[in-house]
């Protein structure tokens, strides 16, 4: 069995925990890109790129509280700082700006109001028809979540957009269209349910599904993102929740962090191909890194392939 060690330039710290970071400098590159250098709780350094926070007042020497965001396949981690005025899950007063209609990405009529935060960022919040004509300065909104400092905000006393469909149901679709969303240059099929409500589904994470338009798919609902559109999961095409199925063993990778600390990640195959992988934690037991096909359980499915433990 292969084992192959991977040098992680960070430390291993753990997804939506808060951790402070201390500000080494900020440098530009010869694109005039900003980025702050930030240094772990374990003395290690962590780039943060500065066009997102120029409102924070982030100055060399001093510390900010940190959300690990993510930490991805290589290691890479991505944080989001305290925000020096706002909190999500809270609620604030914003300035009004204005009333718009627009149509969105499903070429339908949105409603919106136009708020200001305290930095004067203007921030678009979707609303329900006749709820975005405002007579007043002040609109008290929920803040859903930051992410690379931008607010995802809802109007506090509105009861909003219902799509009609519920967390954890599995509901049908149809495919009605595929198109770029040329505000992230990502490809979507665009799906519609029983009541006409319009809904996305990334398509990258769905290729072996070989989904095209006009087909109808079931899907499992997911929870509401920031920007109020759910999170869907199709019906995998071979793989079942609860089920077992035997997958090739490719390798086993050796993640080997900047504070010392390792973490073991078994490498298997699916149906399609696609790596798979399960982690094993600090030690590895030479059973599974010996076979070369390993029985697993299907736990779920996300973003189109099977989370898996061994059996």
């Amino acid at each position: 069995m292969v084992i192959n060690t991977v040098k992680i330039n960070n430390s291993k710290l753990t997804v939506n925990k808060d951790y402070w970071f201390k500000v080494l400098k900020i440098f530009k590159l010869d694109n005039d890109e900003k980025y702050y250098v930030l240094k772990d709780p374990l003395g290690f350094k962590v780039l943060l790129p500065g066009e997102y926070y120029s409102d924070y007042g982030l100055k060399p020497g001093e510390k900010v509280l940190c959300r690990v965001d993510k930490i991805n396949c290589k290691g890479q981690m991505f944080i989001e700082p305290e925000h020096p005025h706002y909190s999500e899950g809270k609620t604030y007063p914003f300035r009004f700006v204005e009333s718009k209609e627009r149509f969105n990405f499903f070429d339908s009529k949105e409603f919106i109001i136009v708020v200001s935060d305290i930095f004067e960022n203007n921030w678009d919040v979707k609303t329900s028809p006749g709820n975005h004509i405002v007579n007043k300065q002040e609109i008290d909104c929920h803040v859903n979540k930051i992410k690379k400092g931008k607010l995802f905000l809802h109007r506090a006393d509105d009861s909003a957009i219902t799509h009609q469909v519920v967390p954890g149901n599995y509901c049908e679709f149809i495919i009605i269209d595929e198109r770029t969303n040329p505000e992230n240059s990502k490809r979507y099929f665009i799906l519609e349910d029983k009541n006409h409500n319009k809904h996305l589904l990334q398509k990258k994470y769905y290729l072996n599904y070989r989904l095209k338009k006009g087909q109808k798919i079931t899907c499992r609902v997911e929870r509401l993102s920031s920007e109020g559109y759910y999170y869907l999961e199709p019906l995998h095409p071979y793989y079942q929740a609860g089920k077992k199925y035997k997958f090739p063993v490719k390798r086993v990778d050796k993640l080997v962090f900047s504070n010392e600390k390792h973490l073991y990640i078994l490498i298997l195959e699916d149906l399609f191909g696609e790596e798979v992988q399960i982690e094993l934690g600090e030690t590895i037991d030479e059973l599974p890194a010996c076979k070369e096909i390993i029985e697993c359980e299907v736990k779920d499915i996300h973003r189109g392939k099977p989370v898996l433990s061994i059996t």
